[in-house]
């Protein structure tokens, strides 16, 4: 492992973009306690697909899944009938998700890096619906979106910062997720690399005294 991977988590975070080794390597280290460590953010992830207005038979896409905390709740939303796919790039993150969705046999989680994947052919032209919380890199969301045909709707949540006259908590919030991110790049507007893709995308509102953001929209059609 390089040098750069052994300085703490907040001063390696200063790299220019998200780099996927360090966060593999955080995220098997996270997996045993992550929902535990994440309880702040769990009301958002759930208020996310209430945006989709998901119905009986549909298919969803939870991209960046993590350990997997609505799948069960995504599954009873479309129904037996229905499908739910979780992708999650963390071998460990995944199988927590696994576990977590154990007992809902329409929900199937599969193990990909956000760059690389792509949609089944058959349940991309099912899907109606999607939601991610990884959203900053141009590359990965075009890698991604475009294996949709036709385009669903998307949730997507994050963190952000505040303008400057947040500073004192822009100082704090790096501080508190230095571990569960690799670069601090973008988190000032996260959703502006979106813009490009989406015909609609509105923010819905923020959370967390607004360190944290939910949007919602439709990705232009290729």
């Amino acid at each position: 492992m390089s040098a750069r991977r052994d300085r703490p988590a907040g001063l390696a975070n200063f790299r220019a973009k998200a780099d996927r080794a360090a966060a593999l390597a955080r995220y098997a280290r996270l997996a045993p306690r992550y929902e535990d460590t994440t309880t702040r953010i769990r009301e958002v992830h759930l208020r996310a697909p209430d945006l989709l207005a998901l119905r009986p038979g549909e298919t969803v896409f939870d991209v960046a899944c993590g350990a997997g905390a609505i799948l069960c709740d995504l599954s009873w939303r479309v129904g037996p009938r229905g499908r739910v796919f979780g992708v999650e790039q963390s071998p460990e993150m995944r199988a927590r998700a696994i576990e977590a969705s154990g007992d809902c046999d329409n929900v199937r989680v599969l193990c990909e890096p956000v760059e690389t994947f792509r949609s089944p052919p058959w349940a991309a032209r099912q899907s109606s619906a999607a939601r991610t919380t990884c959203c900053r890199a141009r590359r990965r969301w075009r890698t991604c979106s475009r294996s949709f045909v036709p385009a669903p709707a998307w949730s997507v949540a994050g963190l952000c910062l505040l303008p400057a006259w947040g500073t004192p908590v822009n100082a704090w919030v790096p501080w508190g997720a230095r571990h569960y991110l690799t670069t601090w790049h973008g988190l000032r507007a996260p959703w502006v690399p979106l813009l490009e893709w989406f015909l609609d995308l509105s923010l819905v509102e923020r959370y967390l005294w607004g360190t944290g953001y939910l949007a919602v929209g439709t990705v232009r059609s290729r």
